[in-house]
């Protein structure tokens, strides 16, 4: 006598049905279990699975998850920075300039010359912090080896930004007064920084050069031992990604 158990499953566009059954010469003897999943559809997303658009329920909770993420640590950060600043007589009386005001701060902040006060400092490190650059997920830079065409583009604003040996904040700021329009309800600008996305590289290095500008007028507040705390374990501190090793099976 042959015993044996089968696991038979009944797959569904909106359902998934399973049952182990125990067999005797190949003829079923018991249900060991059964059960049923019911995958709820909406008609718009029945739609997009029968035209082969693969995205799961489960897709959109992600997206909002990783926003929620990637909200919190932001804020842990400026937490971070405004201690940081408050401690070091840095933090900014005024957060409500207008588009061009703030990035002209932020272009002299990093333009030979200019000196800046310590609060405006202060405000310029509020503004690289709420954006810090695209950077890849994934911990080996390698995989950027396939570059797609939204990396290729991301790069090569950057490229023509270095040709111009100009800082984000010198660049941005130029192109805004070059397309600014007059109208009888005031100025606004054509040039849309929302769709300029740079590379994280981008950011630091204009961070760095704003840094070595004005340590030379603050070499007892901005010493070596801040700028690093600043760039390296708050503005872009980056959490390491988790291991997965544990997940490999060993076959």
């Amino acid at each position: 006598m042959q015993t044996r158990k089968i696991l038979g499953l009944d797959l569904g566009v909106g359902s998934v049905g399973w049952a182990l059954i125990e067999t005797e010469d190949d003829q079923p003897k018991s249900i060991l279990a059964m059960g049923s999943r019911i995958v709820p559809l909406s008609s718009d997303d029945s739609t997009k699975f029968q035209k082969g658009q693969a995205i799961t329920k489960n897709a959109e909770r992600t997206q909002k998850r990783t926003m929620r993420k990637g909200l919190n640590r932001y804020q842990i950060r400026r937490a971070l920075l405004t201690d940081l600043l408050r401690r070091n007589g840095m933090l900014p009386e005024y957060m409500n300039e207008n588009v061009i005001d703030l990035w002209q701060l932020r272009s002299d902040a990093a333009t030979e010359g200019k000196q800046l006060s310590l609060p405006q400092i202060g405000r310029v490190l509020y503004h690289i912090n709420q954006k810090r650059g695209y950077k890849h997920s994934k911990a080996d830079i390698s995989a950027d080896a396939k570059q797609t065409k939204y990396v290729e583009a991301v790069n090569q604003r950057y490229r023509n930004i270095q040709a111009l040996h100009q800082t984000i904040g010198q660049y941005f700021c130029q192109q805004l007064k070059e397309t600014a329009v007059q109208t009888e309800k005031g100025v606004y600008y054509t040039f849309r920084i929302k769709d300029e996305v740079l590379p994280r590289a981008a950011y630091i290095a204009e961070f760095d050069k704003i840094m070595k500008v004005q340590q030379s007028y603050y070499p007892n507040v901005l010493t070596d031992e801040l700028i690093d705390t600043l760039r390296n374990h708050i503005i872009f501190y980056q959490r390491p990604l988790k291991s997965c090793k544990h997940l490999v099976g060993v076959c």
